[in-house]
């Protein structure tokens, strides 16, 4: 089943001082991480920037596709369900779609296609232990709901609102973002690289 990605990358970033989107990983920033590797699962990708969005389309150029938008959000200070109705009028409107954080470069292309072939049609989170984290699954049917909500709002409540399936796993990725600097250096201390 073809399926499709919001990635969020908008907010202000304010517990990292505004760098974590582009603190390095490997090579690249770590938001080009984050969406190469949905573009990798073969995704249509809605990138949704805010911030310093020159900066992030910057990081972004060489991954150019037709599989690839970048959408940018006026008033992203106003959270992340603002961006989030932002991303879904991009969405081609009978797919099933992720949606997804700009800050999370442990989550690769296996990591979407395990909820995919988990996925039945109903809203679906992937849950690591007992904590529910990245990228979320939904119909699209969610897709007009998401549309016609009130600014502002969260996304959190949204799903809360609805029944919710879970995959459970012992995937740490779908839990582990980088909101500040010390967890991003706890993070490439556990994977072995440097800063």
């Amino acid at each position: 089943m073809s399926m499709q990605n919001i990635l969020l990358a908008a907010g202000l970033a304010s517990r990292s001082g505004g760098e974590k989107l582009f603190y390095p990983y490997g090579e690249y920033p770590l938001i080009h991480r984050s969406v190469l590797s949905s573009l990798e699962a073969g995704l249509f990708t809605v990138v949704v920037t805010g911030y310093r969005g020159d900066e992030v389309a910057a990081a972004l150029a060489d991954l150019s596709c037709p599989n690839l938008s970048l959408v940018h959000n006026e008033h992203y200070d106003k959270g992340q369900g603002g961006s989030t109705q932002v991303g879904v009028l991009h969405l081609r409107p009978h797919l099933p779609f992720f949606i997804s954080l700009g800050d999370m470069p442990l989550i690769e292309a296996r990591h979407y296609r395990a909820l995919s072939a988990a996925y039945s049609g109903a809203p679906l989170r992937p849950r690591y232990g007992s904590k529910a984290g990245h990228p979320v699954l939904l119909p699209p049917s969610f897709i007009p709901i998401i549309k016609t909500q009130v600014l502002p709002f969260t996304m959190r409540e949204l799903l809360a609102s609805h029944p919710m399936a879970y995959l459970d796993t012992m995937e740490e990725a779908y839990v582990q973002d980088v909101d500040t600097a010390s967890a991003y250096h706890h993070l490439l201390t556990e994977r072995g690289q440097r800063p």
